[in-house]
């Protein structure tokens, strides 16, 4: 693997708090096992001092482009071709259901797909963002898949979903790309990648479907 710039803060590693499993997961887990052919682990997160938040990884045998035909069949994570269910997705129901049966607000901090040679990591922006956002994220990440593999040329090897980009000149930020604000938007501007052939980060701005390469600064909300 290439050496990752220290630039980049995935927060991937997540604290445990405490071992009871909280009411509700083992059916969250079932159902994602089933839907997205994978392994499912679901830990608690101490990320910003907030208990309860889920960090949420699924490893799933099969490759980035096979993933991605499924999602467009409607055989993987849906039960229809290329259907976005914004805020009613197979997670979000779930997390209703784990609300409820809690008596406490219970978030996704982090989802992860780690398949066979990629890894595609999805952080929370705001309440409820990353169950709400889901389906049409992996939608998008299946009209982009041409231009994140540089034209079907190179997988990347991890996709971090999504990402600030903060230009700086000396001490002083001269530049900040993308939403400015939380909102849905912040998932389809700008994701990083990291592929075997650079030895840092790039990132991908969805709207020009450009890969932007050079000294930047990539910032996880």
């Amino acid at each position: 693997m290439p050496h990752r710039s220290k630039k980049v803060n995935t927060r991937f590693s997540s604290q445990h708090v405490g071992k009871q499993e909280l009411p509700g997961l083992q059916s969250l887990r079932h159902s994602l096992e089933k839907d997205y052919f994978s392994d499912v682990s679901i830990r608690n997160s101490a990320v910003c001092c907030e208990q309860n938040n889920l960090v949420i990884e699924l490893n799933c045998p099969l490759g980035l482009h096979e993933v991605l035909y499924h999602i467009q069949q409607g055989t993987w994570g849906t039960n229809q071709p290329m259907v976005v269910n914004k805020g009613n997705t197979v997670l979000s129901q779930h997390m209703h259901s784990i609300r409820a049966l809690n008596h406490s607000f219970i978030d996704v901090e982090e989802l992860s797909f780690n398949l066979k040679d990629c890894t595609i990591i999805i952080k929370k922006l705001g309440p409820e963002s990353v169950e709400q956002e889901l389906d049409a994220i992996l939608s998008s990440l299946a009209e982009n898949y041409v231009y994140i593999t540089r034209h079907l040329s190179e997988t990347p090897t991890e996709v971090f979903i999504p990402v600030y980009e903060e230009v700086s000149s000396g001490d002083h930020v001269t530049r900040l790309a993308g939403p400015t604000r939380i909102d849905e938007q912040g998932y389809y501007s700008f994701w990083g990648l990291y592929f075997e052939s650079d030895t840092e980060a790039v990132i991908y701005d969805l709207k020009s479907k450009n890969i932007i390469s050079g000294d930047l600064n990539l910032l996880n909300q």
